[in-house]
C-alpha cells in the first residue's frame, strides 16, 4: 500500500459570492506572478487556522473566509521542508544544481524559492523524474516566540512557526473534505 499524508490546510479567501459559491470553487489557485512564493497552487496554512486567521485580517482586509480541507497526499510526491531532514537535503541538491545552472547562465540572478520551483516545475514537464512532486511544505523564519532550550545556551526552539502547504494543479484531487469553518455564518 502506499504511504499516504494526510495534512489539515486551512485556505484563506475573501468572503464574496456566498456560502455555497465558496463551498464548491475554494480553493481558489494563486495567480501566476513572481509573488507566489512556492509558485503557483493552490495555498494552505497547515494544522491549524491561526495563520489563516493572520493573513485574512492582515492581507484581504476586509471580509475573509477560512475553508479548512482534509488533504491525503503520497508521501513520496509531497516535498516536505518542514519535516523531513531527507527533503532538506533534497531541496539542497537541487538548489545546488539551480545555483550552477544560474551561474552559467551568466545574468548575475540570485536564486530564490520561487525561481527555482519555476525552473524545475517546468523541467517535470519534460521529464517528470526530475522533480516528481505534486505538492510543497514549507515555512519561513517568522515565529510568534522562541524559547532557550536550556539557561545559558543560545539554541532556541521557535515556537508557532508559519507552515504553508502549496498544491500544484496535479494535485487538486488530494483534497478529500473541506467545510467552511470561519465565519460561522455569512
Amino acid at each position: 500500500m502506499e504511504n499516504i499524508v494526510t495534512i489539515r490546510g486551512y485556505h484563506t479567501c475573501k468572503a464574496e459570492g456566498g456560502w455555497n459559491y465558496i463551498k464548491e470553487n475554494t480553493p481558489f489557485l494563486s495567480e501566476p506572478n513572481n509573488r507566489q512564493w512556492l509558485t503557483q497552487g493552490y495555498y494552505f496554512w497547515t494544522d491549524s487556522d491561526y495563520f489563516a486567521h493572520l493573513w485574512g485580517r492582515q492581507s484581504i482586509r476586509g471580509k475573509y473566509a477560512i475553508v479548512e480541507c482534509s488533504i491525503e497526499i503520497e508521501r513520496k510526491l509531497l516535498l516536505d521542508l518542514v519535516g523531513s531532514v531527507s527533503d532538506q537535503l533534497v531541496f539542497k541538491e537541487l538548489l545546488d544544481e539551480f545555483s550552477q545552472y544560474l551561474k552559467e547562465q551568466n545574468t548575475g540572478a540570485k536564486p530564490t524559492v520561487h525561481a527555482m520551483l519555476k525552473y524545475y516545475r517546468k523541467l517535470a514537464t519534460i521529464n517528470a523524474e526530475i522533480f516528481p512532486y505534486i505538492a510543497i511544505k514549507a515555512q519561513d523564519r517568522k515565529v510568534i516566540r522562541n524559547i532557550n532550550f536550556i539557561e545559558g545556551n543560545k539554541d532556541l526552539l521557535p515556537l508557532i512557526t508559519r507552515q504553508q502547504l502549496c498544491l500544484f494543479n496535479s494535485a487538486i484531487h488530494c483534497i478529500k473534505n473541506k467545510n467552511i469553518v470561519y465565519p460561522k455564518q455569512f
